[in-house]
């Protein structure tokens, strides 16, 4: 595209099992690669960046402070991939709001995942600065051509199909339509909080610690692929279900309006209403005995993930966000 840029980069493992871990360690880490970060692009860059790109509230935070400090000329400040969760107690709701409002007069744009958030946060922050923006989120698989060759399948192999994800899931559901049916379900989950109080099925298996290349081979070795949702007010669920595009499986995932930005029930997916067992356990059952549909879905699933959701495709939207409202080309976006 012809876009001058520069990556500063760096690994901040946020994975956890209770929130205090993040509290105490994950947030701590991730301020000093913030501080490392904007030293390097608003003091030491040059040029001088017109745009900088961040992914965490932390990162805007800094960086929005680092740049009202500065003499020189003020780039814009992107937030990439904002989603504002809730919490059970007002009074903390409320705090929250005004922290991310605080954070939004400090920055210029905003991009969400979903048509809907944009909506929603440019009602709820009327008076921000900043601008909500909406590109498909995309990313990139790492080994997905090697994954999926076809494989040898030992006879002591049982089908599966997998789940995955902690935010806004409803196992609760899932593990009720799964358990009359005859096929074993592979649940990937670490959050103790996801599955707290909830009875795990006989053919199903949760796995605490599965990651990366572990998770991956989970995925690329299913049937299929299940993500039932409980929320239906923010992006979830489309990390996942885009993997599993990525791979060329078929998926049933809960309708919502964030998800039917991404794919149309019966051509890409199937979309299953929230909350009922009944439905989600029949398009299970559909697809374990019709596999001319389940190859469908999986080809329609890879041809919109090369097309609209691959690292390229989310380059290019993030690219031409990022032009519309900068001078980016002369100078370098970050």
């Amino acid at each position: 595209m012809g876009v001058p840029y520069r990556l500063f980069s760096g690994e901040v493992i946020l994975r956890y099992r209770w929130r205090i871990w993040l509290l105490f360690f994950g947030w701590p880490k991730m301020g000093w690669f913030a501080l490392k970060s904007a030293i390097r692009s608003l003091f030491l860059s040059k040029p001088y960046p017109d745009t900088v790109v961040i992914g965490s509230h932390i990162e805007a935070l800094i960086f929005g402070l680092f740049r009202a400090l500065h003499f020189r000329k003020k780039p814009d400040i992107v937030w990439m991939g904002f989603i504002l969760t809730s919490r059970r107690h007002p009074v903390i709701n409320k705090i929250r709001s005004m922290y991310i409002g605080f954070i939004f007069s400090i920055i210029d744009k905003v991009i969400c995942h979903s048509t809907l958030e944009v909506k929603r946060y440019t009602k709820q922050f009327k008076n921000s600065r900043a601008k909500f923006v909406y590109i498909p989120y995309g990313l990139h698989v790492a080994g997905r051509e090697e994954r999926m060759q076809p494989r040898k399948t030992a006879l002591s192999e049982r089908p599966y199909i997998i789940s995955a994800g902690r935010s806004g899931r409803d196992y609760v559901t899932l593990f009720k339509a799964i358990e009359p049916l005859p096929i074993d379900l592979h649940v990937v989950c670490d959050s103790e909080n996801a599955l707290a109080g909830i009875s795990v099925p006989p053919n199903v298996s949760v796995l605490c610690n599965c990651y990366g290349a572990a998770y991956l081979d989970e995925l690329s070795n299913s049937l299929f692929v299940a993500i039932p949702l409980g929320v239906n007010d923010i992006s979830a669920g489309q990390m996942v279900l885009i993997q599993a595009m990525a791979f060329a499986k078929a998926t049933i995932i809960t309708r919502t309006p964030t998800v039917e930005d991404y794919v149309s029930d019966g051509a890409e997916s199937l979309l299953v209403t929230q909350g009922s067992v009944n439905e989600l356990r029949a398009a299970i059952s559909k697809l374990l005995s019709d596999n001319e549909l389940r190859v469908d879905l999986a080809a329609n699933a890879l041809a919109a993930f090369e097309k609209d959701y691959c690292m390229r495709a989310f380059v290019h939207n993030l690219a031409t966000c990022l032009m519309s409202s900068s001078s980016l080309g002369p100078s370098n976006g970050q």
